[in-house]
C-alpha cells in the first residue's frame, strides 16, 4: 500500500521534480517506509510506499530491463505469484518478489488489457516511453482511491487530492453540483470531487493519456440482468464457501504482519473461518467503547471457536468527536458518516501490532445485509409490481394514497432512507437550477438491474454508489492515515461476480438478511453468531449532539466566518445549526453532515491547520 503521484505532460521538465517530492511528502502517512521519483521525458512518477511485499527489493517507480515501461503502484495484487509463474514461463526476466513487477511484464505482452489478469484492489500509473503515453488505471470496484487534474496538456495525478493542491497549477473552483450531491447523500459519488476541476478516476476504469489528449474507458461493470438459477442450495453454498476461502488464502499473502477487524458480525466471522480452514492464527482487534460493548461476547465467541487471539481496546467516546477535525483533513472530502471516528480508532489500535488487516467491507452489499432490501418483502414480486403500477396511477389526485405508493416505490423508499437531507431542498438552499443529479443517477442505476429483483437492484445501486463514494473513502482514508493496509475479502471481483448472477429473493430468502450466507456457514460459524440480528458501526451522535459536543458544533456553525454560508444562499438548511432541545437521530445526522463540510471548508478554502484542534476550540475561534 502506497500513496502514488505524478506530472504528465508535453511541458513537463526537471524543475517538476521537486513538485513530485513535494506531492510525495503530503503523502508520507500512506508510505512512511521508502520514497522514490522516477524523471522521464515528458513525466514524472514518484511514490511514499508502504512495505508490505519484498520489503527490501519492491523499490518504486519501478520499470522494465529495457527502461521502456515503468510503473508507481498503490494496493495489492493478490495473484501475482501466479501471474510471475507464467511470466517467467514465457521468458521474462524478473527481478524482484513484488507484485507490482509483474505489472509491467504483463503490459509488454497484453498492453493495457493486463488489468483483466489481475486479482486485487488497486490504483496505478503507468508510463509507455516509447509511446509517449500514461495509463491510470483503478481497480474493478474502486477500493483504491485516484484523483487527478488536467489543465492545458498537463495532468498530475496523486492517491489522495491534498497532493494535488500543493501543484500551484491546480485550479479551486468549488463545484456547487457536488457540494448539493454532498449533502443530499453524506458523500460525493465519483468522478466528482467539491472541486470542478479535480475528478476520480471510477472504479473498472482506466485513462489514457497522449499528445495531450484524454480518454477514459471502462473495462469492468457489475454483472446485471435476469437470472435463471438452475444451481441447487447446496451448490451455491458450496461455491459461496469455496470464494471465500480462496478469496482470503489470496489476501493472507505479505512479508509482514496480518491482523483482522473483529466485530462479532457474520461478515468478520466468516474470513476468520476460511483463515481458520488455511491453519493460519490471525490476530483479531475488537474496538469497543464507553458501555456499549455489544460486540465483545460474539467477538470473543468466534475467536474462541476458531482457535485466534482477540486483542481487546476499551475507549472512551468522550472525546472522540474532537478528533473529528482531523480526520476531515484525511478525508480530503466532506464524508458525513460519523463510523470515520471507530474506524479511525480501530485501525489506530491495530496499527500498533500488524501492518495489514483484513476486514468484512462489502459483505452488506453482496449478500443482503441491509434492512432496507426487505422493501417489498411481504409482497410476491409480481404483484407488488402491478400493484404498485396501479396506485401510482391513482395516487396523483390523492396526496394521502401517493404517500401510501412511495412506500410500495422501493427507488424511492431507498432515496428516502439513505437521503440526508432532501435533494430539492439541498438545491434550493445552494441557488442551483433544474433537477438534481442525485435522483437521475440513482434512476440510471436502477434501469440497469431487474425490475423483478428489487432487493437485487437495490444491491446493484449499493455496489456502485454507496460503497465506494462512502464505504471504501472512509476505509482507505482512516486506515492509511495510521499507515495500515486494509483488504477486503468478500469484494473479491470472483465472488462479487458470483453473487450478482443470484436473485436477492434467494440471497434472502423469507426476507431473512443474508440467508443463503448464513446457510452456507451453518455448522462452520456459532449459532450464536449466524442468529445475531445486524449491528451499526456509528458512535452514539444523537447524545453527542444534545451534550457539550452539540453545543459546541452549533455555535461554530452560527459564527460570522463560517464558510459554508458562503454558499447556502438561504436560510434552507441554515435552522439546523441552531440550538435544540431534544434531538432525532436523523436531526443529528444533518447537523454533522454541516459540521462535517465546514470544517472541511476551513481545512481546504481557508487552508486552516486543525490537526490539533477539536470542534470545542474551533467553536471558542480557536484556529
Amino acid at each position: 500500500m502506497c500513496g502514488i503521484t505524478g506530472i504528465a505532460g508535453n511541458k513537463v521538465s526537471h524543475q517538476d521534480v521537486s513538485l513530485v517530492e513535494r506531492m510525495c511528502a503530503v503523502l508520507r502517512h500512506r508510505g512512511p517506509d521508502d520514497f522514490g521519483v522516477r524523471e522521464e521525458k515528458g513525466c514524472i512518477l514518484g511514490q511514499s510506499r508502504l512495505s508490505i511485499i519484498d520489503l527490501e527489493g519492491g523499490h518504486q517507480p519501478l520499470g522494465n530491463e529495457d527502461g521502456t515501461v515503468w510503473i508507481t503502484f498503490n494496493g495489492e495484487i493478490y495473484n501475482y505469484l501466479e501471474i510471475r509463474k507464467d511470466l517467467i514461463a514465457r521468458g521474462h526476466c524478473i527481478s524482484t518478489m513484488t507484485d507490482t513487477e509483474v505489472i509491467v511484464h504483463l503490459y509488454e505482452d497484453y498492453g493495457i488489457r493486463l488489468v483483466e489478469k489481475l486479482n486485487g484492489m488497486f490504483a496505478f500509473a503507468l508510463w509507455d516511453a516509447n509511446r509517449r503515453t500514461l495509463f491510470l488505471v483503478r481497480d474493478r470496484l474502486g477500493i483504491k482511491p485516484l484523483y487527478y487534474h488536467l489543465k492545458g496538456d498537463r495532468l498530475t495525478f496523486a492517491s489522495e487530492m491534498k497532493a494535488l493542491l500543493v501543484d500551484p497549477e491546480t485550479t479551486l473552483k468549488i463545484d456547487r453540483e457536488a457540494i448539493a450531491e454532498y449533502l443530499t447523500l453524506g458523500y460525493i459519488p465519483e468522478p466528482k470531487t467539491p472541486f470542478l476541476q479535480i475528478r476520480k478516476l471510477k472504479g473498472g476504469s482506466y485513462i489514457e493519456f497522449s499528445r495531450a489528449q484524454v480518454q477514459e474507458k471502462r473495462y469492468w461493470y457489475t454483472p446485471t440482468g435476469d437470472r435463471r438459477i438452475t444451481a441447487s442450495i447446496e451448490d451455491l453454498c458450496e461455491e459461496i464457501r469455496f470464494l471465500i476461502e480462496d478469496a482470503v488464502r489470496l489476501q493472507l499473502r505479505a512479508d509482514v504482519p496480518v491482523g483482522l477487524f473483529a466485530s462479532g458480525g457474520l461478515d468478520s466471522t466468516a474470513i476468520m473461518w476460511a483463515a481458520a480452514r488455511r491453519e493460519v492464527s490471525l490476530e483479531a482487534f475488537l474496538v469497543e467503547f464507553d458501555n456499549l460493548a455489544a460486540d465483545t461476547p460474539f467477538a470473543r465467541a468466534a475467536s474462541a471457536a476458531m482457535n485466534m487471539r482477540l486483542t481487546e481496546e476499551h475507549l472512551s467516546y468522550k472525546t472522540a468527536g474532537n478528533l473529528l477535525p482531523k480526520l476531515v483533513w484525511h478525508l480530503d472530502e466532506p464524508l458525513a458518516d460519523s463510523a470515520i471516528i471507530p474506524c479511525y480508532l480501530v485501525a489506530r489500535e491495530a496499527a500498533k501490532r500488524v501492518k495489514v488487516i483484513l476486514n468484512g467491507t462489502g459483505g452488506d452489499e453482496i449478500f443482503g445485509g441491509y434492512p432496507r432490501y426487505n422493501v417489498r418483502g411481504l409482497l410476491p414480486g409480481a404483484f407488488s409490481l402491478c400493484l404498485g403500477s396501479a396506485l401510482s396511477l391513482a395516487s396523483r389526485a390523492n396526496e394521502g394514497l401517493h404517500r401510501f405508493c412511495g412506500l410500495l416505490d422501493y427507488r424511492r423508499r431507498y432515496m428516502r432512507h439513505l437521503s440526508v437531507f432532501p435533494e430539492q431542498h439541498v438545491r434550493s438552499a445552494l441557488g442551483l437550477k433544474g433537477p438534481g443529479s442525485v435522483d437521475r443517477f440513482v434512476r440510471g442505476l436502477f434501469s440497469e438491474s431487474s425490475r423483478r429483483d428489487p432487493a437485487g437492484s437495490m444491491m446493484h445501486v449499493d455496489l456502485n454508489l454507496y460503497l465506494p463514494g462512502d464505504l471504501f473513502m472512509m476505509l482507505d482514508k482512516m486506515t492509511m492515515a495510521v499507515s495500515l493496509e486494509a483488504r477486503v475479502p468478500l469484494l473479491d471481483h470472483r465472488l462479487v461476480e458470483f453473487m450478482a448472477t443470484i436473485p436477492g429473493s434467494i440471497k434472502m430468502h423469507g426476507n431473512e438478511l443474508k440467508w443463503l450466507l448464513r446457510r452456507s456457514l451453518r455448522g462452520a460459524v456459532p449459532d450464536q453468531i449466524l442468529d445475531r440480528p445486524k449491528q451499526g458501526f456509528g458512535p452514539p451522535i444523537a447524545t453527542w449532539m444534545q451534550g457539550p459536543f452539540g453545543a459546541a458544533s452549533r455555535k461554530l456553525l452560527a459564527r460570522k466566518d463560517a464558510g459554508i454560508w458562503n454558499i447556502l444562499q438561504n436560510d434552507g438548511l441554515h435552522s439546523w445549526s441552531h440550538p435544540i432541545s431534544g434531538i432525532s437521530k436523523q436531526e443529528a445526522g444533518r447537523l454533522w453532515s454541516l459540521l462535517v463540510l465546514e470544517l472541511w471548508w476551513r481545512s481546504f478554502v481557508n487552508n486552516q491547520d486543525l490537526s490539533d484542534l477539536g470542534v470545542e476550540e474551533l467553536a471558542m475561534g480557536g484556529g
